[in-house]
């Protein structure tokens, strides 16, 4: 059952000030942690302090504190790549905020019917089976899998995520907790398997990504034998690209 969205009462809320520091320093770090050869002794590690705001700039200034030189030009070259990667974060969370409102009050409206019940119920069940037939890896397990030293441990495979090298689907723990991982069979020891990018530009934003995990797991026409495509992703990669492609393309069998 979904935990219902409640928004938090006055004395919870975040002071938007420091929630925006916080995110800043999160970019910061993150887009530290992924340059390709970071200088020798660089800390990515940076701590970030709010500047009083004054009565006639309504704008927040913040200070980075730095250990050299070679630090502090890093961050300056990165400024106008921050702005971008804030005004993108910002919106991204509005977005997300905006949705959630939308769910809990669409819960509260919209009564789903008995058949529209059954159908979830074994949408859930498929979710399951995949999940215990191939496992997923967390965020975490793949950063710890490569031996990536990026201070956020989420980096990595987020990153992938966002080059559609990979993807990673939600579900709901024994504890009612919403978790993200990426299913395994995209993977081989650890790192993306070639094939599966070319899948993911084909399908593009068509497919969700619960329904990606299912065509990979499912039985398919264009494939010898109705295989399943995660079956033939190694020994067979070309007909399972080709078998996105026919359907990516709206083609029947």
């Amino acid at each position: 059952m979904n935990t219902p969205y409640s928004p938090s009462p006055q004395s919870d809320r975040v002071d938007p000030a420091r929630a925006k520091a916080a995110i800043v320093e999160k970019l910061v770090n993150e887009l530290l942690s992924s340059l390709p050869s970071a200088p020798q002794g660089l800390d990515a590690d940076l701590t970030l302090h709010e500047l009083p705001q004054s009565s006639t700039n309504s704008q927040h200034s913040y200070l980075f504190r730095v250990r050299d030189e070679a630090q502090s030009k890093i961050l300056v070259s990165m400024v106008p790549l921050l702005r971008q990667l804030l005004r993108e974060r910002s919106v991204a969370v509005r977005e997300q905020k905006l949705e959630e409102m939308v769910d809990f009050l669409a819960g509260r409206i919209v009564a789903p019917t008995a058949d529209e019940t059954t159908m979830a119920q074994r949408l859930a069940a498929r979710h399951t089976r995949m999940l215990r037939e191939f496992g997923g890896f967390t965020a975490e397990q793949l950063a710890e899998i490569n031996g990536s030293r990026a201070s956020n441990h989420g980096a990595l495979a987020n990153n992938w995520k966002k080059r559609r090298q990979v993807f990673a689907v939600h579900f709901r723990d024994e504890h009612g907790l919403t978790q993200e991982v990426f299913p395994m069979f995209q993977f081989d020891h650890g790192r993306p398997i070639k094939v599966i990018q070319r899948i993911l530009e084909l399908f593009g934003d068509h497919k969700t990504p619960w329904k990606l995990a299912l065509w990979f797991t499912s039985s398919n026409g264009w494939l010898p034998g109705q295989a399943r495509p995660v079956d033939l992703l190694e020994s067979e990669p070309e007909k399972v690209v080709e078998a996105a492609r026919q359907e990516a393309s709206g083609s029947s069998i």
